[in-house]
């Protein structure tokens, strides 16, 4: 088993506050098809629809609304968008962020 598998079984505990830690998804607006599978998806309600814009009859776009309550080094929305629209920062970028403890 390597370090990253053993690192997926293990708990860990953030080194900072979650405040002070970037990591949340981003979606690319002309990728996103609203089909609101991320927002379906999220327990901790990260996306939510943009305003409906007058005139337009397709649903908005999903924005992000509470980046700060994604889970850090979790990047599961990313892998249920059908689209491609959800991306994250380099999860190496982060690790600095988490001690793993058994």
């Amino acid at each position: 088993m390597n370090e990253n598998q053993m690192k997926k079984k293990r708990k860990g505990r953030l080194r900072a506050p979650r405040q002070d830690i970037p990591w949340f998804p981003r979606i690319d607006a002309e990728l996103c098809n609203s089909c609101l599978s991320c927002y379906e998806f999220c327990p901790k309600d990260v996306f939510a629809s943009a305003k409906s814009e007058e005139g337009l009859r397709r649903r908005p776009k999903m924005e992000i609304v509470n980046p700060y309550s994604c889970i850090v080094m979790c990047s599961a929305c990313e892998k249920i968008c059908a689209a491609g629209a959800i991306s994250f920062p380099p999860k190496e970028d982060f690790e600095q962020y988490v001690e793993y403890y058994d």
